[in-house]
């Protein structure tokens, strides 16, 4: 073989030297330069591939000078920016929009290596004979590049970068990922970056519903989305249309007959301003980003405590349920929190009924009375306070509405909290965990009188509310109005042994350690009475059909006395979830409305999909000495909604109240009237 490739070359060289001395050296020449080429083609590709590596792929998911907000799991959500962005998947862009990009932006995209030499040579040739750079050539993937990574200017110096750029993202990605990337990023104008937040914007949609003549507008807008608009530019948005038409027939991907249906129907868009669909979670995710004085592209990436799969679901569930309670008031609102009971992260949310039609997150902004799912706090708050009140007994009796102040100065406190049947006095004594597990209003303010308003509203302060709560006893039931996150978080202490939660955020997780805002023996007697109050029948049904009865949830609910606001708050060891049903305005929901019947159902839903089905509970019920004076009995049976009246362990009885006769049955100490003395001065009636 060695001799074979010797005589080989010999026999050329002898050729060679035979040739005529001017031919030699034409071939010499030629050889030369063709060395001196390759070796310069070889330097500037090193030289360009090498800055090509020095970029950071992760670029390609997120904007220039823009930090990308992702979900729990990883999932991109939008932009922490302005700019509107709904991230779409290639599955469910539908295929009339990406034959209609790739028809007008890249026809041989599925076959180039990330550049087309038969663009560029066409734009090589206009460009010389323009004496100038007016045609690139690019195709999307050189497009993507281009955005992502910020190539701005006309120069060969960026276009060559452009093009190796574009041939490393080939060989690092799949076509499919590169048009995903291409459809959530590319600029269609009105401040939409990607074919999801500009089908909402343009034409108040999902991009999967996109027509053919909806997807040949906005591909033939991508040159120039401002100049072309379909908002401000109908007429120039409709020819650029109608040519996409033409271009996508001229692809085989429509027929002919189809492109002159479409170019026969008129341009019809539906500009939507609040145009995203995670819009809550989004919106929300932007103003924490700003209040922590953080600047877009630093960092590039945010992680949120959300996830978009329970936002997406919270959307569907909350829409359900208001539709469930009335299909004719589109005004009854609901929101949604659930809190990591430790960290304070968010971990679902809901801000309202819709964000298109109603942008106003109540869960973070709203601010509405709790009425008596408010007791649990006050009971925590007096036992704190005053721990020998837990086993007294109280007048079970009703109560002189001046000491109140609900609605009113005048008539008798009513007991409107219950969710099971009317409530009856016994004429009698109840305990402070009997009294919270009935929701009792009359024995509430009397154990609120008997801590003393002020030690008690100081007490449930800590909690850190940030409105204040009302100076008459009504404050004790709830008749001040609250921010529904502070509601939430004040609700972790009873589930933390009197430890709140710490900040709750949606992004940077907050180092303080939270404080201790009850005693840990107060906690638990409201904890275990909660868990109790669970088994009640009204609540059995919605428990029931998501698989939380008797799962050890301490749960409880509650209404405003005119029943505007329907409230439900829940935790196991690991969460707390709180749901709000009512009006912007104080309108009542409903003659009927109940926690059992307004808030729970909903509630039950969301527990069960932020748990999987399976809550962290307390698997201990309340010791007998918390609850009832007497040995356990069984606090809920099948058709009995309420705790039998028992014999106090003490003979010292908390309230006083002029309704109370002299002579009570069971040996109970007759009450005294509350001196004029004692009354709050200078009351105002509550506004209504």
């Amino acid at each position: 073989m060695l001799s074979a490739l010797q005589l080989f070359f010999r026999k050329l060289s002898v050729s060679y030297h035979r040739l005529p001395g001017w031919l030699r050296f034409i071939g010499g020449s030629c050889a030369a330069v063709a060395l001196i080429g390759f070796i310069a083609f070889s330097l500037v590709w090193h030289h360009y591939s090498s800055i090509a590596a020095t970029y950071d792929m992760a670029a390609l998911s997120r904007g220039q000078n823009e930090t990308l907000i992702v979900d729990a799991k990883g999932e991109p959500i939008g932009s922490a920016s302005d700019i509107e962005r709904e991230m779409v998947t290639i599955e469910n862009v539908p295929t009339t929009l990406t034959d209609a990009i790739i028809a007008t932006e890249d026809a041989r995209f599925f076959s180039h290596p990330g550049f087309d030499i038969v663009g560029l040579g066409r734009a090589a040739v206009k460009n010389f004979t323009s004496r100038g750079i007016r045609q690139g050539g690019s195709t999307i993937t050189q497009q993507l590049a281009r955005n992502a990574f910020g190539l701005q200017g006309r120069s060969y110096e960026r276009k060559l970068t452009e093009i190796f750029l574009a041939m490393r993202i080939e060989r690092e990605c799949s076509k499919e990922q590169i048009l995903t990337y291409y459809l959530n990023r590319i600029y269609l104008g009105t401040g939409c970056s990607g074919v999801g937040a500009a089908a909402r914007c343009y034409f108040g949609k999902d991009v999967h519903d996109l027509t053919l003549i909806e997807s040949a507008t906005l591909a033939g807008i991508i040159k120039a989305p401002v100049s072309f608009s379909p908002i401000t530019q109908p007429t120039l948005a409709k020819q650029k249309r109608d040519l996409t038409l033409q271009r996508m027939v001229e692809t085989k991907a429509i027929s002919e007959a189809e492109a002159t249906a479409a170019r026969a129907q008129p341009l019809v868009t539906r500009h939507d301003k609040a145009r995203v669909r995670t819009g809550y979670m989004l919106a929300a995710a932007r103003a924490e980003f700003q209040r922590l004085g953080l600047k877009p592209g630093t960092p590039a990436e945010m992680t949120m405590t959300l996830r978009l799969s329970w936002q997406h679901k919270l959307d569907a569930l909350m829409r359900q349920h208001l539709d469930t309670l009335s299909t004719e008031d589109k005004a009854l609102q609901g929101a949604v929190i659930v809190l990591d009971n430790r960290s304070g992260a968010i971990l679902a949310m809901q801000g309202g009924r819709d964000f298109t039609t109603s942008p106003f997150n109540r869960a973070l902004d709203g601010i509405r009375p709790p009425g008596t799912s408010f007791l649990p706090l006050v009971y925590a708050a007096a036992l704190t306070t005053l721990p020998d009140v837990t086993d007294a007994p109280q007048i079970d009796g009703p109560l002189d509405n001046k000491q109140a102040m609900i609605g009113g100065l005048v008539g008798t406190l009513g007991e409107w909290g219950a969710d099971g049947e009317p409530v009856s006095y016994s004429g009698g004594t109840i305990t402070p965990m009997q009294a919270l597990l009935e929701n009792r209003t009359a024995a509430t303010v009397r154990i609120a009188y008997q801590i003393g308003l002020d030690p008690l509203r100081a007490a449930l302060n800590r909690c850190g509310f940030t409105t204040p709560l009302r100076t008459e006893a009504a404050f004790a039931l709830g008749q001040s109005p609250l921010r529904l996150i502070e509601l939430a978080r004040a609700f972790t202490a009873i589930a933390n042994d009197g430890r709140l939660c710490a900040t709750p955020h949606l992004l940077l997780s907050p180092s303080v350690r939270s404080n201790e805002v009850f005693a840990p023996a107060a906690t638990s007697h409201v904890r275990d009475t909660l868990i109790s109050g669970m088994e009640r029948p009204e609540y059995r049904k919605p428990l029931l059909a998501h698989g939380l009865a008797n799962k050890s949830i301490a749960g409880y609910g509650g209404i405003t006395y005119d029943r505007t606001d329907a409230w439900f708050i829940g935790s196991d060891r690991a969460v707390t979830c709180l749901v709000w049903i009512g009006h912007d305005k104080d309108l009542p929901i409903s003659a009927k409305t109940t926690a059992a019947t307004a808030a729970l159902p909903l509630w039950a839903a969301v527990f069960a999909m932020v748990t999987e089905g399976k809550p962290q509970g307390w698997d201990s019920k309340a010791p007998a000495s918390a609850l009832l004076a007497t040995p356990p009995r069984a606090l809920f049976v099948e058709g009995e909604a309420r705790v039998m009246p028992v014999t106090p362990m003490s003979t010292v009885v908390i309230g006083r109240d002029p309704y109370q006769s002299a002579s009570a049955p069971g040996g109970v100490p007759s009450a005294v009237p509350v001196p004029q003395s004692e009354m709050i001065p200078k009351a105002i009636p509550v506004t209504q």
